[in-house]
């Protein structure tokens, strides 16, 4: 199996290849350039067999229940033909025109999901060109700042930080960090993320950024949290507030146990539907989790390890009655025990 664990491989090459070879009009000279592009490199080799691998794979059928269109419907028409795995690509047969509105169907969910496990990076781009720190899906780091203070990043997070001058400031772009500040009244410590800015002296807190909601979580010590331009809430130990584009909300207790879990490296929850539980987790797993519409809305409760993201969802499976398919290291399917 492809080890599309490995952020060095070229996964969103590969799938431009991918596309590019069911193109009407991708003849010998394309097949060629993919076939020295694949033979370039061994991580370009194994970034096309993962795509090969996940458009193969008979259990991949199982995660279009709710679709109409299956990987099988256009079989070898539409993709390139099967081929060692580190082997170049061959020529794609080319599809019936009566077979053709079905063959773009697929292909652009192939395209989709492949998107969703991780081929589509190229999006990050302007992230990874801002960041002067990145962590990678399923990996937590700590940083020592020049000021002293630590941050720990959790998986899939990015940083900026300029500690230059009379203002600390630090910019989290993407993801959840949690921030222990070394004490300098002289030298306020900022935190920017989307909407929100985080006002400290000496404090433990964590910021997370993820769809436009920015949620800080005060573990000792007070923050201040504001909009630009927009007047400050105060937060202090065991509080939490969430900031939005329309405003910051009002401060309310936090669960520190379930908000500040994965600082100790823990899924914490209680009485969630098990479609909030797989969403968190998918975050700490490098692919795709999917769960039937007839599970998701199943309540659990439980306080799981998260540096085995696989062992976790099928443990979360056993709660719900239910069994995981892994169709490779990019795809794991939950479904109902038979």
């Amino acid at each position: 199996m492809p080890d599309d664990t490995d952020p060095s491989l070229p996964l969103e090459q590969a799938l431009d290849w991918f596309i590019r070879l069911q193109a009407e009009d991708a003849g010998e000279e394309c097949r060629r350039a993919c076939a020295d592009w694949c033979a370039a490199d061994p991580r370009n080799a194994r970034a096309w067999a993962l795509a090969q691998d996940m458009w193969a794979s008979p259990l991949l059928t199982e995660a279009l229940a709710a679709t109409t269109v299956s990987p099988t419907a256009v079989s070898a028409t539409a993709v390139p033909n099967a081929a060692p795995r580190n082997a170049a690509p061959t020529v794609p047969l080319r599809p019936s025109r009566r077979s053709r509105p079905l063959a773009r169907r697929a292909m652009a969910w192939a395209a989709g999901l492949l998107v969703a496990v991780g081929l589509g990076l190229a999006a990050d781009l302007p992230l990874r060109l801002q960041a002067d720190h990145r962590t990678a899906t399923g990996v937590q780091e700590r940083l020592q700042l020049a000021d002293g203070s630590q941050v720990l990043m959790d998986t899939g997070t990015a940083l900026a930080t300029d500690l230059e001058g009379g203002e600390r400031r630090t910019r989290l772009l993407r993801g959840a960090a949690f921030f222990e500040v070394t004490p300098d009244p002289s030298r306020p410590f900022r935190v920017a993320a989307g909407p929100a800015v985080v006002t400290v002296v000496g404090t433990a807190f964590a910021v997370r950024y993820l769809d436009d909601r920015v949620t800080v979580t005060v573990r000792h010590g007070a923050v201040d949290v504001a909009r630009p331009g927009g007047p400050a809430v105060r937060l202090r130990a065991g509080e939490e507030v969430v900031v939005t584009a329309s405003g910051v909300g009002a401060e309310h207790p936090a669960d520190l146990s379930a908000a500040l879990g994965w600082v100790d490296g823990r899924l914490v929850f209680e009485d969630r539907p098990l479609r909030a539980v797989l969403d968190e987790l998918d975050r700490y797993y490098p692919g795709l989790i999917l769960v039937p519409d007839s599970l998701a809305d199943r309540r659990i409760t439980g306080n799981y390890r998260l540096d085995d993201p696989a062992r976790t969802a099928t443990a979360l499976a056993g709660l719900v009655r239910a069994e995981t398919l892994r169709v490779s290291d990019a795809l794991l399917i939950l479904r109902p025990r038979p």
